[in-house]
Parts: C-alpha cells; structure tokens; sequence
C-alpha cells in the first residue's frame, strides 16, 4: 500500500500546484491589534465556523511533494457531522480508490489492484507516531476550530495562553519560554514527562484571523520526534453568511519533507443524502497491520 497516499486521504484532498506560476510578493504590513482572551477568540472562532450536518467539497485538485517525489491527483469529498468522512479520488479519468473513516475505523477501496484495506485510526498512529483522531481530520477538512480541551470546569482555558504573532491571535497549548526549555535541553524534557506522565508531548499553535475570526494556520511541534507539522488556510470564500477557504497548504518537516498543496471548490453544505459506501464483493481484503 502507499502510505504516502493513504495519509493524504485521512487529511482530505488537496490541489494541483500549478507550474510556472509568477510569485506575487506579500506586503505584510503590521497593525496593532487589540488583545482578547482565549475564551473570546475560541467563542468568535466558533460563531463564524460554517455550520453543518453534510460538508461536501465536490471539486479537489491537489499536488505532493514527498521528499522531491511529486505526484498529482484529483478528488472529492464529504463530511456527514461527527460520523462519517468519505473521499474519492482519480488520477486523470481513472477512478484511484475510495476512502470511509468513522470515528474509530477506515476503509480504502484500492481500484487499482482490485483490493480493500481496514484498519483502525490508532493502528495509523502507531505506525505514524501521531495522535490523530477523527475529529482532528474532520476539523482540519471543514476549517473549524480544534483541539481545544476544557477540562477544567471553572478556568477551561487555564492551559493555554494568548499572543499577536503575524497580526494574527495566536493560541498555544504550551507557553513559549516552557517549550523552549523543553526544546533545548533533553534532561528537563524527560523529567517532565516523567512528572506530568505525558509520553508523547506536542506543542499547538492556532493563528486566528482578527477580522473575520476563521483559522488560518495550525502548527504542530512534537517534542518527541522533532517533527513540526503547518497546515495553512487562504483563498477564503463566502459560503452563505460564513467564510470557507479555497486553498490548504501542508508542510511537514522532520527527517523528511512533504509539501502539499490544496484547492477546493464546489462547496456545499447540507445538500447530501446518500453516504453509501460500495465495497465489491470480488476484491481481495487486506489488514492494513500487514504494511
């Protein structure tokens, strides 16, 4: 099986990068924006947030850059709220495979070799070394705010802090002189772990867009790996009274690269009835445990 193509699918579909594009330089220029708490930028965020029961995204291109491999594919997919994540993609007018996670679980219809794969999502971080579950992927496919944990009742947000970084609110699940301490000095990470019990430690970053309060980038640093995972949102259109991007860019760095680039269009919500998975009955099943 490709892995590469599989963990693609579980973060959606993405965008053929086109060739021979001019570069359009960026003037940033700095505003002074006024500050706001955790919770009030989590509550904005969560008032713009495109509301649903089905997402579809019926137009996907994308294009992958594994290490200096490229590979180009077109796709779809759609969203049934907290139950159900379908993708289809193709590689020119060749049907490629099918994709279904639910909240514990996938299946891949792979048309070429006439197979299908299932598994468990924890089986993937197993072997990807993440923690990734389906309302991670669901939040990234339908821009909607994520990972937020509020376990205290009284100060739900006591464990993350607030800061204006590329004129942007940005929200962080570790403070920034903590993180750099961990980063810098493996002895303190360890005893940290070993106090808190924590065996995978990653710090989360969420920029917000101060004007229409929508998610523009979240940055992953796993401590354990030294891997650090961008996903970034622009091209944002209007979906009704809300606001929906037209482009994702991945970036994930490490011990090896991948850069991803995404254009949805043709997006809808609320118009899907049929979320009916075909499985044919002659292809051969496979574990996914077995790659």
């Amino acid at each position: 099986m490709n892995l590469k193509l599989l963990h693609i699918s579980l973060l959606g579909v993405l965008l053929l990068l086109f060739a021979g594009c001019k570069h359009v330089e960026k003037v940033v220029i700095e505003r002074k924006l006024k500050p706001v708490s955790v919770r009030r930028a989590v509550r904005l965020v969560r008032e713009n947030e495109v509301k649903f029961n089905t997402l579809s995204v019926k137009k996907v291109r994308l294009n992958i850059n594994n290490d200096g491999n490229t590979f180009s594919i077109r796709g779809l997919y759609r969203i049934k709220k907290d139950s159900i994540i379908q993708v289809k993609a193709q590689k020119l007018t060749v049907p490629v495979g099918n994709l279904e996670i639910d909240q514990d679980s996938f299946r891949v219809v792979k048309h070429i070799g006439s197979a299908v794969i299932s598994g468990t999502i924890q089986s993937i971080n197993d072997l990807a070394g993440t923690d990734v579950d389906y309302q991670t992927i669901q939040s990234i496919l339908s821009n909607h705010i994520q990972s937020i944990k509020q376990d205290q009742i009284d100060n739900p947000f006591k464990d993350y802090t607030m800061a204006i970084e590329e004129n942007m609110y940005k929200i962080s699940s570790i403070r920034e002189r903590k993180f750099k301490k961990f980063s810098n000095n493996e002895n303190r990470f360890e005893r940290f772990k070993q106090r808190n019990e924590e065996e995978h430690l990653v710090k989360h970053n969420i920029y917000i867009d101060p004007d229409i309060f929508v998610v523009r980038k979240i940055v992953f640093n796993d401590l354990n790996t030294k891997m650090s995972v961008t996903i970034e949102f622009s091209e944002f259109k209007e979906l009704g009274t809300k606001w929906f991007p037209g482009t994702i860019h991945l970036s994930v760095s490490g011990k090896k690269k991948l850069e991803v680039q995404i254009e949805l269009s043709k997006i809808s919500i609320d118009d899907e009835t049929d979320f009916g998975f075909v499985i044919p009955s002659k292809y051969k099943r496979e574990e996914f445990q077995k790659y």
